[in-house]
């Protein structure tokens, strides 16, 4: 489109461009991430059991290797070009975690994250290689505190108006949710 600059009118071009709805012919692999989300949560940064942090940033889970500065990651890579209202959230996190902590061996990590149906995961602290996905139902806006114990069972809160309490034994069956005070 352009505007003629003397009457102020748009013309519309006679040709436009095809639209093209092909997907791009490229990718990426995370190789390091710089940041860190503290803003809005806190015990937010653990040791695994070789002595690297772990943390939250975004919609990831990272492992860092201070030694080496080398990154490990939990989530990343590329998800289906969909809405973040249908993005498919099976293998990793789509939206911002908001939550992590680390099992007492120091060997499995579990993180919540934003979102109307959030959810919870468990990985490897070493690895990054996923465990267990835990859907909470619509609601709940976010997953704002989780824990687990040395048998693997999870504890969640969500940030609804309710702060709904939500414990999953080892293979994610619930076993308790109720309304928190």
């Amino acid at each position: 489109m352009s505007i003629l600059p003397w009457k102020g009118q748009i013309i519309e071009p006679e040709n436009h461009n095809p639209i093209n709805k092909d997907q791009p012919s490229v990718s990426y692999d995370l190789e390091y991430v710089y940041g860190y989300r503290c803003d809005t949560s806190r015990q937010n940064v653990y040791f695994n059991a070789s002595g690297n942090a772990v943390y939250m940033t975004a919609a990831l889970g990272v492992i860092l290797d201070h030694q080496s500065n080398t990154q490990k990651f939990f989530g990343g890579g590329e998800v289906d070009s969909t809405s973040k209202k249908v993005a498919n959230d099976m293998k990793h996190h789509t939206m911002d975690v908001e939550c992590i902590r680390i099992s007492p061996d120091r060997r499995t990590a579990v993180s919540g994250q934003r979102g109307r149906k959030p959810t919870i995961f468990t990985w490897d602290a070493e690895t990054g290689e996923k465990k267990m996905r835990i859907k909470i139902p619509s609601g709940a806006r976010a997953i704002k505190s989780v824990a687990i114990n040395a048998d693997g069972w999870i504890v969640a809160v969500d940030e609804s108006n309710e702060h709904k309490i939500y414990v999953y034994d080892n293979n994610g069956n619930s076993v308790l949710k109720q309304n928190g005070s």
